[in-house]
């Protein structure tokens, strides 16, 4: 599966389990070591919990790394070429990582034709 595909398909996952304001980053023509970021939003620590999980069993593969899994407040999984970061509303908002790669925002709708 390469990276497009991956990032669909936790885009599919993603909807089915009813996350919030899923965005895409495009970082292929940025000097870091991933190509795509996915971030999305969870209502709460149980809906945080349902979202890893429907990623844990509609994917593949397994994360190379998972960070705040325990805490759900903030919760990223590495896959190598696509880091997924999950957010409680309030930390997206206080984070909002999206910002600092305004620039690279794909339209989720247009993800396939990226």
């Amino acid at each position: 599966m390469d990276e497009l595909d991956l990032v669909a398909r936790v885009l599919t996952l993603l909807d089915e389990r009813k996350a919030q304001d899923p965005i895409v980053v495009d970082l292929r023509e940025v000097s870091i070591p991933t190509g795509f970021f996915v971030i999305a939003s969870a209502d709460n620590p149980v809906h945080a919990k349902a979202l890893v999980n429907a990623l844990r069993e509609g994917l593949p593969r397994k994360p190379d790394h998972g960070e705040g899994l325990t805490e759900r407040r903030w919760i990223v999984l590495d896959y190598g070429d696509v880091v997924v970061h999950l957010f409680q509303r309030e930390a997206r908002d206080f984070y909002d990582i999206e910002s600092l790669w305004s620039d690279h925002l794909v339209p989720v709708d247009q993800i396939a034709s990226v």
